[in-house]
């Protein structure tokens, strides 16, 4: 039986190279995300993937690069996951917000990587504090947009809304950091209350 050009045990070059990518991301994760561990290296990340450094640097041109991807992806998540609670619920502002706030926080309670990784850890990387403001910035403006389909009319306007929206996911941040670092008595419902009020506060005139 003829075997397909590249293929090897099923899979392409292409998809092989893409299953190492995910390895590789998913050990990013967990060596850098996982709590009381060692400093995030390349070496530690090819160790847990069980994959040697010349598959790492097929994929990534450095660490920096490996660490970005991995603090993109969250971000991508965390949108993905409020838009997707907001789209399928109903009732009035305050209510929908509560759901989209409790969606956001529950990608850290079912995975606390996540959060120490971008609450706690990514803010601590020089190379990563541009990036990681340019996300929170994306972030403000998805919150100022969603707040405009909430309250139409009654939303805050054009760059008050932007400055609400910051205002709104900075506060928010430091709240889920002190959870996640537990320098903050506290327990998930009782922060999306708290960010429920704010947002309510901050969103329409």
């Amino acid at each position: 039986m003829a075997v397909k050009k590249g293929v090897y045990r099923g899979l392409t070059a292409q998809e092989r190279a893409a299953e190492r990518r995910a390895r590789l991301l998913e050990a990013t994760l967990e060596v850098w995300g996982r709590e009381g561990g060692p400093p995030v290296t390349m070496t530690r990340i090819c160790q847990q993937a069980q994959l040697t450094e010349r598959y790492f640097y097929e994929q990534f041109a450095n660490l920096e690069e490996a660490l970005e991807e991995v603090l993109k992806s969250i971000y991508d998540e965390i949108v993905e996951v409020t838009a997707a609670a907001l789209e399928q619920t109903s009732g009035d502002p305050a209510d929908r917000a509560r759901i989209g706030i409790a969606a956001f926080l529950d990608v850290f309670v079912k995975d606390p990587r996540k959060g120490r990784v971008a609450m706690i850890l990514a803010p601590g990387r020089a190379e990563l504090r541009e990036r990681r403001q340019e996300m929170l910035r994306s972030l403000s403006s998805f919150a100022a947009m969603e707040a405009g389909e909430l309250y139409g009319e009654e939303a805050e306007p054009g760059s008050r809304g932007e400055l609400a929206g910051i205002l709104f996911v900075g506060g928010l941040s430091e709240l889920v950091a002190g959870w996640i670092e537990g320098t903050l008595d506290t327990e998930p419902a009782e922060l999306v209350d708290a960010a429920t009020r704010a947002f309510t506060r901050l969103a329409h005139r």
